[in-house]
């Protein structure tokens, strides 16, 4: 067998797909081995990246994939965008914080949330995206099942776990209990960003009572930060414009 067969099993076997699929091409870019040698490694490493981050991205659930860049902050002038920003960095998540995005309905709340965890994806992060009421049916379903702690397991290997609406459906106390025990569970040791329609004193609609509201308040608020979104829905003002001009 020739060198070159060798050299491509050996780059299959080794998942170098990137390599096998440039190393012909490359040696004619480059004429010293180092050079050439360290092209073909930036390739693999890039492929591998993108390869890292589509995984990512699918298993993250994102219900519409959404980007910082595509949020218009003119819409939110209040909103403090430097600070926002500072999270899209990643190091609240190294930090083992939380992020709670807090306001009516309609505006922005969901974007900024799926755009956050989209740029964390590509940093490398586990993510997993989830409704609050879809994630309470499933702990409860887990719980029936005698599968509560394996449940746990799993998503105590997601580094950000993203909860958007919060406080749009009312639960019963068996579900705001599974609530309570995975935010305990995570507190100090993984990061949760979420968003909700209701300021803190209105969370005893959630909770059954005001001492397991204060609880989790107090949990999320520690090592966390409260960004408060505030006017008219994005979604009413473009209905009201497209019925004038209508």
């Amino acid at each position: 067998m020739t060198s070159e067969p060798v050299l491509e099993l050996n780059l299959r076997g080794l998942h170098l797909s990137a390599v096998l699929a440039n190393y012909k091409r490359a040696l004619a870019d480059h004429s010293e081995p180092l050079p050439y040698l360290s092209h073909l490694i930036a390739l693999e490493s890039s492929k591998r990246h993108e390869n890292g981050v589509r995984a990512r991205v699918a298993a993250a659930r994102f219900p519409t994939i959404k980007t910082i860049e595509s949020f218009d902050f003119a819409l939110q002038p209040e909103l403090p965008k430097t600070k926002l920003l500072e999270h899209f960095d990643g190091q609240f998540i190294g930090a083992h914080r939380n992020l709670i995005l807090s306001g009516p309905p309609g505006l922005g709340k969901s974007h900024i949330l799926s755009a956050l965890g989209l740029a964390m994806c590509m940093r490398g992060y586990r993510v997993a995206f989830t409704t609050a009421a879809e994630l309470l049916m499933k702990l409860i379903a887990a719980k029936k099942n005698g599968t509560l702690q394996r449940y746990y397991k799993l998503i105590d290997r997601i580094d950000l776990m993203l909860i958007d609406e919060l406080g749009y459906i009312p639960f019963d106390r068996e579900a705001t209990d599974l609530l309570v025990q995975l935010v305990s569970q995570r507190y100090e040791r993984r990061s949760i960003a979420l968003t909700t329609n209701l300021p803190f004193e209105k969370w005893t609609q959630i909770f059954p009572d005001e001492m397991t509201a204060t609880a989790v308040i107090d949990r999320l608020v520690h090592h966390g930060s409260v960004f408060a979104f505030s006017g008219q829905s994005h979604r009413l003002r473009t209905r009201g414009k497209s019925s004038k001009n209508g």
